[in-house]
């Protein structure tokens, strides 16, 4: 039979980003992905507005990975952009309080931004207008070092580049069996012409997504690990219909306490995002579409990607006290993503398999995994030298 050294489940970002990691060191790879291309299908790297976070939102006692690897992610990301001409904005974020009752929230996070080495620094009402005039707030967070990048050249950069070092990518490929050996695992596929292939790997990665708890209970049918699917809908507007109404960063509320069944949570809220496009002098600037969301709530299915958008009115209504100058028919439907939750956990897990130690599950990827696809890489990786 077959035998490879690792396979890993999952050609989304984070995905490809570990298949460039190990194959630029030196390791025999191949990549699983159930849909026809890294960058095409119904996933959340190609569903996802592109947000480049600074790592203030995770405190480092419940949250430790997301702290350490969000900001460390961060400045590896922008440097990989500028070395493969990935399309990206340096622009920064304003994290703003309308109101009194949220500036002890303002204070709470920039202590944690702090705390994460993550440069940030407090503005009043003025200050905010000298950097943007069309928002209207009491005081915000500045934050230099958020931006966006384009999610699906960044995905393509890191597919083309591990593919370079000698990863393999299986397409329209789906996991159908997993079979604990001595010798590692026997994974059969099935292939888009619905043949099967059995083989036997090494070392698995589980970078799933969506299906990563599905693919845990293939190999371990007791496993505790439930994915939530949150549904995300964004709204956009075209400044060409508005050209006095121009945002250059993005803008988020103060984060904010919700309460769902499953407990409390914070939640950042529905915020501002520019697009971008290539600058007539090189580089990339502003383009004329500003996505606005999302507005979040648990999904129908991992695959709720179609059907009926919210109202444009509760997109109008979240962001319309700091940025008052948008009007609700400014609006129109733009982009729905499922994000991977973890029940019950509010960090990342990256562990190996309590039962086959030969698999290694990454599990709870929603954001900042985007942002933090290179140091979360480089973390597997360390886990893989470490056994």
């Amino acid at each position: 039979m077959e035998a490879v050294e690792t396979t890993i489940i999952g050609a989304g970002v984070v995905g490809s980003a570990v298949a460039y990691e190990l194959s630029k060191n030196g390791r025999e790879v191949f990549v699983i992905e159930k849909n026809p291309g890294v960058t095409r299908g119904e996933n959340q790297s190609s569903r996802n507005p592109g947000v480049i976070h600074s790592g203030l939102y995770y405190d480092q006692e419940t949250r430790p990975l997301k702290a350490k690897l969000c900001a460390l992610g961060n400045r590896m990301l922008y440097a990989f952009c500028r070395a493969h001409e990935v399309p990206h904005l340096h622009c920064g974020k304003l994290i703003v309080a309308t109101s009194e009752r949220d500036l002890p929230n303002l204070e709470l996070y920039l202590a944690r931004a702090r705390a994460n080495g993550v440069e940030a620094r407090m503005l009043n009402h003025e200050e905010v207008r000298a950097k943007e005039p069309n928002i209207q707030v009491l005081a915000a967070i500045y934050l230099p070092s958020a931006g966006v990048v384009d999610p699906t050249r960044l995905v393509y950069s890191l597919f083309t580049l591990a593919s370079n070092h000698g990863a393999r990518f299986l397409t329209e490929t789906e996991l159908v069996e997993i079979r604990p050996r001595t010798e590692g695992l026997e994974l059969t596929v099935r292939n888009r012409d619905d043949s099967e292939d059995t083989f036997l790997t090494k070392e698995m990665i589980n970078s799933a997504g969506l299906y990563a708890d599905h693919v845990a209970r293939m190999l371990h049918p007791a496993s505790p690990y439930l994915v939530d699917p949150m549904r995300c809908e964004f709204a956009r507007f075209y400044r060409t219909k508005r050209s006095d109404l121009v945002c250059h960063m993005n803008v988020y509320p103060a984060p904010f306490m919700v309460d769902l069944p499953s407990g409390s949570y914070w939640t950042v809220g529905t915020h501002l995002t520019p697009t971008i496009e290539p600058a007539p002098n090189g580089g990339w600037t502003p383009a004329p579409i500003m996505a606005v969301g999302p507005i979040s709530f648990p999904a129908m299915s991992k695959e709720d990607f179609a059907g009926e958008f919210r109202p444009m009115s509760e997109y109008f209504d979240a962001v319309s006290s700091y940025f008052p100058g948008l009007r609700a028919d400014d609006l129109e439907p733009y982009q729905i993503g499922v994000l991977a939750c973890l029940s019950g956990h509010l960090d990342w897990l990256i562990q190996r398999d309590e039962k086959h130690p030969s698999c290694i599950h990454l599990l709870g990827m929603g954001s900042p995994a985007l942002t933090s696809c290179l140091a979360l890489a480089d973390h597997v990786r360390r886990v893989i030298d470490s056994s």
